[in-house]
């Protein structure tokens, strides 16, 4: 008995070539794009301002921080170090009240100082290009799981 062959899924016409991708990661994130970014971290921010945010929105924020930091690191945008290591104090009294009290709450000063931060982001968000997002993004994770095993193995007594 034969069996009917499954039809493969044809490819969209309109998909975007191997040679075009490379010019694609030159250029900066299309601004629909940025757009929902910026939005879901002010969104963030707000959540944290109105008292109904959480250890993600917390999490979420510090994302925004560090890849705003490495970013300026790499050129783009003009902030000063302190403008980080401010942001980072705020993001991680902000983290431990939470675990505390179980409220992740910014006050006044810290909501402008977080502000910045992202206003600066956004800037960053239209001007690098994809690939240095990408590598930014990579070089946070790899950050992140260096921290992690540090960790990991702190607790370790054996």
């Amino acid at each position: 008995m034969l069996m009917a062959r499954k039809a493969r899924p044809r490819r969209d016409t309109k998909a975007k070539s191997p040679r075009s991708r490379p010019k694609a990661i030159q250029q900066p994130i299309e601004p629909a794009k940025a757009g929902e970014i910026s939005l879901d971290y002010h969104m963030t921010l707000e959540a944290l301002r109105c008292g109904v945010g959480n250890q993600y929105h917390v999490g979420s924020m510090a994302q925004a921080i560090y890849m705003a930091m490495l970013l300026n690191q790499r050129g783009y945008g003009v902030a000063v170090p302190e403008l980080f290591r401010d942001a980072e104090g705020v993001i991680l009294r902000c983290r431990q009240a939470g675990l505390e009290t179980g409220a992740c709450i910014v006050d006044h000063d810290a909501y402008a100082l977080l502000g910045q931060v992202l206003t600066l982001f956004d800037q960053q968000l239209a001007a690098a290009p994809v690939q240095e997002l990408i590598a930014v993004n990579a070089k946070l994770k790899q950050l992140f799981s260096t921290a992690n095993a540090a960790c990991d193995g702190a607790g370790d007594t054996r």
